[in-house]
């Protein structure tokens, strides 16, 4: 329907200047019919012809009055019995185009009954020599009526064969393609594990094609994914049941090294000391596999919280031996208070902290671990510095992907880190790692929560 409708829209702007000039072609046939009619009355013996000759040579010309102006003289060649009123009178040299085009419509719009008067020249005349004609209108109006309604019928046809054909094009090339896809989605949707409801190769080179090959790709990804989620998911599983069971035997496994340690024996004191730290390490694996392992933290329970406290909280809780061998500095502001999650936030400082202060005391003797903070715009900052050797170019390409094999750990600690900051509406990024040491900055939005429906 829009393909008709702009079809005939065009047609109009065709129609408006052919109808004028249908007009002009008209008047002009007529003027060059006098002018045949005007030579046989020449041609007569003393330019003298019967009446009966006269009235046939009006009626095959179809005017009702010729006249010939030869070098400013005006000769009555031709004339009906009837004298008539002349309504209007159209030169045919003088009109633009405009002018022609508005006469047009007036005589359409008009009764047709005027008489009117034209005057205008044939080609063949020498200069000088035109051709003053009266005739009805009405005969030519009826003419550009019946134009005008071959010119409907011919765009409608136009615009139908037109519209079709456009309608088969956009099915073709548009519409089907896209339900196509559409069904595709509608298929993978309901089974996106099954290979055969993936989107099918395409080789086209324009939009579609394109839409069609990454719909594929994606499909193919997320089918994948998908697959490995449910292998992950079986292995989260099993790796649940695996560490609680780990645990205890680690349970067990360290109280036994704790009366090692009371032996009198200096040697295997010392080798209980050594065991507590790995069984320790061993615990907070467990501890950080099966935190990573559910499936999303709960929303934060945001209250008030003092971060110097909790960063020197968070200290006394550190491996003695490491934070002996370091410099710990708590220069966080007293009066800093950040609205959160107070378990959350001191989840992500432990795992920053504990990576620094590890980081560190790696190197021996001395280093300095700094936590500090401050606000910023509509924010509220923590960073934690270490003076460590930094992190390793495989550990900065992926910094927050756990088990990732960053030195001295299984990337545990930064993957929760990030997603706790990330559950808060900020962020957690790495603003500095080389020789001389690394830096780490959480950002959280600096606004109370809004109040919880009741």
């Amino acid at each position: 329907m829009l393909t008709v409708l702009f079809v005939l829209v065009g047609e109009v702007f065709i129609y408006v200047p052919s109808v004028a000039r249908y007009r002009v072609v008209y008047l002009q046939e007529k003027i060059e019919a006098a002018r045949i009619a005007a030579l046989a009355v020449e041609a007569a013996p003393d330019q003298m012809v019967t009446e009966e000759m006269r009235t046939i040579l009006l009626v095959h010309s179809g005017v009702l009055q010729v006249s010939i102006k030869r070098d400013q003289l005006r000769t009555l060649i031709l004339v009906s019995e009837m004298p008539h009123a002349i309504g209007a009178t159209f030169v045919m040299a003088d009109n633009t185009p405009w002018r022609l085009i508005r006469q047009a419509y007036s005589a359409m719009a008009g009764s047709g009954k005027r008489v009117i008067r034209v005057i205008g020249s044939v080609p063949q005349d020498p200069d000088g020599t035109s051709v003053d004609i009266l005739l009805d209108e009405g005969p030519m109006v009826v003419e550009m009526l019946d134009y005008s309604r071959r010119i409907l019928q011919l765009s409608l046809v136009l615009a139908a064969i037109t519209a079709g054909l456009v309608f088969l094009a956009l099915h073709l090339l548009l519409v089907r393609p896209l339900a196509q896809i559409s069904d595709n989605l509608v298929t993978f949707r309901r089974d996106p594990e099954d290979a055969t409801t993936i989107m099918r190769h395409s080789r086209r080179r324009d939009e579609i094609g394109v839409a069609q090959r990454e719909l594929r790709v994606m499909q193919q990804r997320v089918r994948v994914a998908l697959q490995q989620k449910a292998r992950l998911a079986a292995v989260g599983a099993a790796v649940s049941k695996i560490n609680h069971d780990l645990r205890n035997m680690l349970a067990t496994a360290v109280i036994v090294s704790d009366r090692l340690a009371m032996s009198d024996d200096p040697a295997i004191r010392k080798a209980s000391g050594m065991l507590l730290g790995a069984l320790d390490r061993a615990i907070n694996l467990c501890s950080q596999t099966l935190s990573f392992a559910r499936a999303e933290e709960p929303d934060p329970e945001r209250s008030k919280i003092a971060l110097a406290p909790l960063v020197n909280e968070i200290a006394l809780v550190l491996p003695p031996a490491q934070m002996d061998a370091i410099q710990w500095c708590n220069d966080m502001p007293q009066e800093l208070i950040l609205w959160a999650d107070q378990d959350q936030i001191y989840r992500i400082l432990m795992n920053l902290t504990k990576n620094a202060v590890e980081a560190v005391s790696a190197q021996g003797p001395g280093g300095t671990v700094r936590v500090t903070g401050g606000m910023a715009d509509e924010s509220i900052f923590i960073k934690v510095s270490d003076t460590g050797p930094g992190l390793s170019q495989r550990a900065r390409d992926h910094l927050f992907e756990a088990f990732s094999g960053s030195v001295g750990g299984t990337g545990l600690g930064l993957a929760i880190a990030y997603e706790l900051t990330r559950n808060h509406g900020g962020r957690l990024e790495l603003t500095k790692s080389d020789l001389t040491g690394t830096v780490f900055r959480a950002i959280f939005p600096n606004s109370p929560p809004p109040p919880r429906e009741k």
